[in-house]
């Protein structure tokens, strides 16, 4: 009986093992890397630019979250020919809701790729180093401080958005339909000019100030 009892037990052991290990395994299993995109393009032209790589990895990326906004604007109630800025700003307020349920699992580098953050650190980098104290001061003057950046924030209306300088602009990899770069406390944020929201962010770029 007791070789029974111990088969028994073992037998059930295994069946509560076999339920409960895909779960396991599904929670335990590593999650994609941001940069797949890059090193999947890369692979197919191995001999490409890397940096080539990523920029167009970048603009791929860009594209499809301008065309996930527009499929989801489309799905929003038109506004009325006399529409007034509570109707607009409702309709935004919608608008920034259905996309951040959209990318409610979106992660910060999703966007930008690695290498492209890398060349904005250092294109931002090499334009501090050519200003005087003067204009660095301009450039922080509209900087909010203390603000830690999060993906799908939505950034109230309160919260200044800090321009970048025009000739800094240029030099950055371009940006379509409405998404912008803004300085936060030390941090470059992109963001989307219609709603608002925190697309992706790079830490720490800006020197102290």
């Amino acid at each position: 009986m007791k070789v029974c009892f111990a088969v028994v037990r073992l037998a059930l052991t295994g069946c509560i093992f076999s339920v409960l290990s895909p779960s396991a395994a599904a929670a335990q299993a590593p999650q994609p890397r941001s940069d797949e995109g890059v090193a999947a393009r890369q692979a197919q032209t191995p001999n490409a630019n890397p940096q080539a790589t990523a920029l167009a990895e970048f603009e791929q990326r860009l594209q499809a979250y301008v065309e996930l906004r527009a499929q989801l604007s489309q799905k929003l109630k038109p506004l009325s020919s006399s529409g007034n800025s509570a109707e607009l700003g409702a309709r935004q307020d919608a608008l920034a809701a259905a996309i951040r349920d959209a990318r409610k699992n979106a992660r910060p580098g999703d966007v930008i790729p690695t290498r492209v953050a890398g060349q904005i650190r250092n294109t931002i980098a090499d334009d501090f180093r050519h200003r005087n104290p003067d204009t660095k001061r301009a450039v922080f003057e509209e900087v909010p401080d203390n603000v830690r950046p999060a993906v799908n924030r939505t950034l109230p209306d309160t919260v200044v958005l800090a321009t970048v300088p025009p000739l800094l602009l240029n030099n950055l990899p371009r940006l379509p339909d409405n998404l912008q770069y803004r300085f936060m406390d030390r941090h470059v944020v992109l963001i989307d000019g219609d709603t608002r929201i925190i697309v992706d962010f790079i830490l720490n770029v800006l020197p102290p100030h």
